[in-house]
């Protein structure tokens, strides 16, 4: 039989659609990955590009540490479709409990080799020590969560995804390992970069709503001199405002700042005090603590930037 151009196509095309229709050559589906936070689901997609799909209950602009409502059918649909789990841990997202136990899905239970705790190696942070009573309000008794407001923090929380990776999916180990060194390398030389862009903040004093941000003063040196929220998860009283205007009077603070999850109503009516007292502007700040926390910040290498940068237009 004598071929013309359209048979030679059609049975190409018949080649093909057999070809991959044959054991071994299905197309694999991406891993399905649910995560706490848009910070743990924006790294597992630096590790896992392509062959993973990602999924956080939360925008960036909220806070899952704030969460004590029950978990969404839309979120347990999720979960129980989900290849792994990544928690913040630290008690941060003990909602992330029932949501699992609801999913009833033991690719993700605890100690499954899809749930991971991002937590882990982490240098924490504000651990209390003592006794711990509910006076103190919710603190969180494992110590502050917020750890990926250090960048460098970002290399640990990489190094236990990956490891969750190649648990569920060793035969793209290599893949998964290739990506999560060229994101620690990213990482070594963005940091220096930050440093350098942060270098005019450093010994800053400014007030904050929340314990939101201490990674990231510690690595990058500016110094909170209080809180508009002194006992998490607590009203301030009226003495704590009037204690918090005197450490910003005597500091010469002219700038508080906060997560956009956070009404700015109090820090406003304490800049208000701060700069009657001062006889000068006092700043209210509002950063995104999260990826997504706002619109330019896509990615985990945006928010440094974007953040740093906020700040230095804020006090020039």
């Amino acid at each position: 039989m004598k071929l013309n151009w359209q048979n030679t196509r059609v049975l190409l095309l018949l080649s093909v659609v057999l070809i991959w229709s044959l054991p071994g050559h299905a197309i694999a589906a991406a891993l399905r990955i649910v995560g706490s936070s848009t910070d743990l689901i924006a790294i597992a997609k630096e590790i896992g590009k392509d062959r993973v799909s990602v999924y956080s209950p939360f925008p960036g602009s909220q806070e899952p540490e704030l969460w004590v409502e029950e978990v969404f059918p839309s979120w347990i649909v999720k979960a129980s479709r989900a290849d792994m789990y990544i928690r913040i841990g630290l008690f941060a997202d003990v909602w992330a409990e029932a949501l699992i136990a609801d999913a009833r899905n033991p690719r993700i239970d605890p100690g499954a080799p899809g749930y991971v705790d991002a937590s882990a190696g982490v240098g924490v942070l504000e651990v209390p020590s003592g006794s711990v009573s509910r006076s103190l309000g919710e603190i969180h008794i494992q110590g502050n969560p917020h750890y990926l407001l250090d960048p460098f923090n970002a290399k640990t929380v990489a190094d236990n995804i990956l490891r969750g990776l190649v648990a569920i999916s060793p035969q793209d180990a290599a893949f998964f390992e290739a990506n999560a060194a060229d994101f620690k390398r990213r990482i070594d030389e963005a940091v220096p970069q930050w440093l350098d862009m942060a270098a005019p903040l450093r010994g800053m004093k400014l007030a904050a709503y929340h314990k939101t941000w201490s990674y990231f003063f510690n690595r990058f040196g500016l110094d909170v001199v209080g809180y508009v929220e002194p006992k998490p998860g607590i009203e301030p009283s009226p003495q704590d405002i009037r204690s918090l205007t005197a450490a910003m009077v005597r500091a010469k603070a002219d700038l508080i700042i906060h997560a956009p999850v956070y009404n700015p109503k109090l820090p406003q009516a304490v800049a208000r005090q701060v700069s009657e007292q001062l006889g000068s502007p006092v700043k209210v700040l509002k950063l995104p603590a999260h990826v997504g926390g706002v619109r330019e910040v896509k990615n985990y290498f945006d928010l440094f930037p974007y953040v740093i940068g906020a700040l230095i237009k804020a006090v020039k």
